[in-house]
């Protein structure tokens, strides 16, 4: 009796174990998880080491907003061993921007960026300051636009919306700046969940 009541807390055990596996791996791979900054390409709204949420369902049922912030896999772009970068997104597919005389223009519009780190925008090597953005694709630059501080669409060019693994949605650590991330486009909502890698 005493064995039979043991090997049924096991299963018992076992099962409460392997659903809560399950559940983890569905919320990480389809709601949302934890990551964490390296570098400080998008000072001064993000820093080196902040601990971030970002959420997935945007990418699975929503729709990008310029303004949003969002965490990109792109190794094939960064190099150096590196594989996810987070950037701010400055204009969608169908928009037309240019980088003119260290300003951003998005449909002939100059667009307002109080949140960056440096008093203009510099093209990099002058292949992506001028185009309209194809669908399926989107356009993004770091806050931080001091020269070289920032690996971005100046540098590689659009990015397809497919390669978004997140949008940060909240900012855990530090504790001094723990909240909803600001974005463009208003403050962003709140979600849960645990940590890809670090992000440039």
């Amino acid at each position: 009796m005493d064995r039979n009541r043991v090997m049924k807390e096991i299963v018992d055990w076992l099962v409460h174990i392997v659903t809560a596996i399950v559940i983890t791996i569905i919320i990480i791979r389809f709601v949302g998880q934890f990551t964490i900054v390296q570098g400080n390409s998008m000072y001064p709204t993000l820093q080196n080491n902040d601990i971030l949420i970002i959420e997935k369902l945007t990418q699975q049922f929503g729709q990008f907003k310029q303004g949003d912030i969002v965490v990109l896999k792109i190794p094939e772009q960064l190099g150096d061993g590196k594989t996810y970068a987070v950037k701010r997104i400055v204009a969608l597919e169908g928009q037309t921007i240019v980088i003119r005389d260290g300003l951003v223009y998005v449909n002939d519009v100059y667009l307002d960026e109080p949140y960056i780190n440096g008093s203009d925008t510099q093209i990099a090597a002058g292949l992506h300051d001028d185009l309209t953005v194809p669908e399926g694709y989107i356009y993004l630059l770091g806050d931080n636009r001091l020269p070289g501080e920032s690996k971005d669409s100046r540098h590689f060019g659009i990015i397809a919306t497919d390669k978004v693994a997140g949008r940060v949605l909240f900012r855990l650590f530090p504790l001094r700046l723990f909240g909803p991330i600001a974005t463009a486009g208003g403050q962003a909502p709140y979600i849960l969940e645990p940590v890809p890698g670090h992000i440039n």
